[in-house]
């Protein structure tokens, strides 16, 4: 007779080890590869804020590669936040503003000098002397809300007195926008989850690993040589009201709260800004018929449409009457409104017009402008909430013809050119001031404010800003959604100007390096007070260095105006010690006899030179020599000056002017 063979029993505290370790094990797995990710830094640092060091100090700055984290394999062109520094270690009379939001916040297309929150911090530095202001620009292209409240969660630790946002134009085709290539499906909450995610070294390895396969299966991306604007849309037409646009809309709602939330819970006073748009200047990109809408009553509103064109320039009120018979017919059609907005226009119908362009704007179904209702939503949740509104939209209307905003102070459909991003400067300011923030109303000190054309000059914006940003639009608005060429366009420079420019919009040269050669060409021209511009614009961004200084102080000595040259020196080597600015200075003590104080200019160069990182090339150092010699010559120490001069042939025999020198001394 067989037996049957039983499989020995487990015991209780076993079969808990053994389950213990069924379960535990996955999760040390994931723990061990986040380990390893981090040691080896994968994707690199992807932190918002990272340690970098400017000249002798160590600052905090806004990292270039954040926007990885989000776009990393979804787009060719990944955008980069503006570089902006601030102190590790903030001292008690520093005010801290975030600046946060969309491309506009970043300044799309210009950079540095030219946005928006440069002209604040002007503004600011000059009504608040009594405080350190720093206003950091954390701006990003192509990202929307679910972005800016990440980042809140994490700028909350380097201890702010106001977030200052600007919101709106991305919740559709900004990053993890309903209608984007960078999109989650599902509820809000998984968006949420997964940006939180993001964080972790294991969960990017695989979302890469996911988008590396989508990518390599796929038959190839038809989208790559458009822009970062066209690459990031994914569902080209949102109808007005539809699916889509509703969950948009709550989607911008929920997150403007948890934002709010956010800031609370870090005691931090929130400012947002209420978006603008170009009306009266930018058609509709995609107009469509509603639904319901046949083929006969089509050809019916095309030919009302066709009629009121015919008749728009010489007969307005005319035309009003056909395109209004057209939006009988269909009323979702946003290229009615647009034509109808620009007859009453015509027949200065100003305050009709100015509603058919909102009108349009919303109805159009390449949804890249904000719609009223998302501005009109996010007014109210800071009237309920008690965050402050800004009211650049109505500033906007004020300051453009008849109140419609135009191509006055907007460069294509939603960003504002320079004295857009001014204006809306002078807007948060006066938001700032009533609401007392960042400190109480009776600590500003408005008896020292200055004129629109007092804070322009003292933002160092020149020439080389407005081209940057109209050489870009210009690319821009070659590719799709506003053109679709049949070849890739390319911009022509016709001038030195736009061909420093372009040179370093292709990366060929540095952005300080592209401003020292417009300086240089100007310098040739003899226009040394522009050449000086340029070298301040560099100056402003980097206040440590003195080589924007030196360059300054050269102009005024190429122009003959010794004693600013003089005092520009001084400032080179007070801002950052260097021995050229010294030198520089001996030189002009010596043609101007003060020989005493040139002779303790050149020693000090020499000290510093030795001691410092900054070195003499060899002709240089022998030109300090042969300085040395001329002085002891002048003194009449004719054995000091030859040893003087000879050394300098020493460390230099091409020095021809110590040889001159050496051969006239008396022996």
């Amino acid at each position: 007779m067989s037996k049957t063979l039983q499989s020995p029993q487990l015991s209780s505290s076993k079969r808990i080890a053994f389950t213990a370790i069924t379960i535990l094990f996955p999760v040390v797995l994931i723990i061990l590869v986040e380990i390893i990710l981090r040691k080896f830094e994968y994707g690199g640092n992807l932190d918002l804020v990272v340690t970098q060091q400017q000249g002798p100090k160590f600052y905090c700055t806004i990292n270039r590669n954040v926007a990885r984290r989000y776009f990393t394999g979804a787009v060719s062109t990944i955008p980069e936040p503006p570089d902006d520094k601030f102190p590790i270690n903030r001292e008690k009379n520093v005010k801290r503003i975030f600046c946060l939001g969309e491309s506009s916040m970043a300044g799309f297309p210009f950079e540095f000098a030219a946005t928006a929150p440069s002209f604040l911090k002007d503004r600011l530095k000059v009504l608040l002397p009594q405080y350190e202001l720093e206003v950091v620009n954390v701006g990003l292209s192509a990202v929307g809300s679910f972005v800016v409240n990440d980042f809140m969660e994490e700028l909350g630790a380097y201890q702010p007195d106001a977030y200052l946002i600007y919101l709106g134009h991305n919740e559709f085709y900004g990053a993890y926008g309903v209608g984007s290539t960078i999109a989650i499906n599902g509820n809000p909450w998984l968006t949420r989850l997964t940006i939180r995610l993001l964080k972790f070294k294991t969960f990017l390895a695989l979302r890469d690993g996911y988008l590396w396969i989508r990518k390599n299966l796929s038959s190839g991306n038809a989208e790559r040589g458009r822009s970062l604007m066209g690459e990031m849309v994914g569902e080209q037409m949102i109808p007005y009201g539809s699916e889509l646009y509703v969950r948009a809309r709550d989607i911008f709602k929920q997150n403007i709260n948890a934002i709010i939330e956010t800031a609370r819970k870090q005691g931090v006073p929130v400012v947002f800004t209420a978006p603008v748009s170009n009306l009266r200047s930018h058609a509709p990109f995609v107009s469509v018929f509603a639904e319901q809408t046949t083929a006969e009553q089509m050809a019916v509103w095309n030919q009302w449409v066709v009629a009121g064109d015919s008749m728009v320039s010489g007969y307005p009120d005319s035309a009003v009457s056909h395109y209004r018979k057209a939006i009988v017919i269909d009323s979702v059609n946003a290229t009615a409104f647009f034509k109808l907005g620009e007859a009453l226009y015509a027949s200065e119908q100003f305050a009709d017009a100015a509603a058919a362009f909102r009108k349009a704007k919303d109805l159009d179904a390449l949804r890249f402008r904000a719609s009223e209702e998302f501005v009109s939503d996010l007014a109210g949740i800071c009237s309920k909430s008690g965050a402050i509104f800004s009211p650049v939209d109505s500033v906007f209307a004020h300051a453009s013809p008849h109140g419609i905003i135009g191509s006055e102070l907007m460069l294509e459909h939603l960003h504002p050119g320079i004295r857009g991003y001014f204006l809306m400067a002078k807007t948060w300011t006066q938001s700032l001031a009533s609401h007392g923030i960042p400190v109480p109303v009776s600590e500003w000190q408005f008896a020292r404010d200055k004129t629109d054309e007092e804070y322009m000059a003292l933002s160092t914006v020149t020439e080389f800003d407005h081209q940057v940003g109209r050489i870009k639009v210009d690319i821009m608005t070659k590719k799709w959604p506003f053109k679709e060429p049949a070849t890739p366009y390319k911009f022509k420079p016709k001038n030195p100007l736009e061909r420093i420019v372009l040179r370093y919009l292709q990366d060929d040269i540095a952005w300080s390096t592209a401003r020292y050669e417009l300086a240089a060409y100007y310098s040739s021209e003899k226009k040394y007070d522009l050449a000086r511009k340029e070298c301040l614009a560099v100056s402003a961004v980097i206040p440590y260095s003195y080589q924007p200084l030196l360059k300054v102080a050269d102009f005024y000595r190429e122009e003959n105006r010794t004693s600013q040259a003089k005092e520009a020196y001084l400032k080179c080597y007070t801002t950052e010690e260097n021995p050229f600015a010294r030198m520089k200075l001996a030189i002009i003590l010596i043609e101007q006899d003060s020989l005493n104080d040139a002779e303790s200019q050149i020693g000090r160069a020499l000290e510093v030179e030795r001691s410092g990182p900054h070195k003499f090339q060899p002709g240089a150092a022998s030109s300090a020599q042969y300085l040395l010699g001329v002085i002891a010559a002048k003194q009449g120490k004719f054995p000091a000056a030859r040893n003087y001069l000879q050394y300098a042939l020493n460390i230099y025999p091409e020095n021809t002017e110590a040889k001159e020198l050496l051969g006239k001394l008396p022996r």
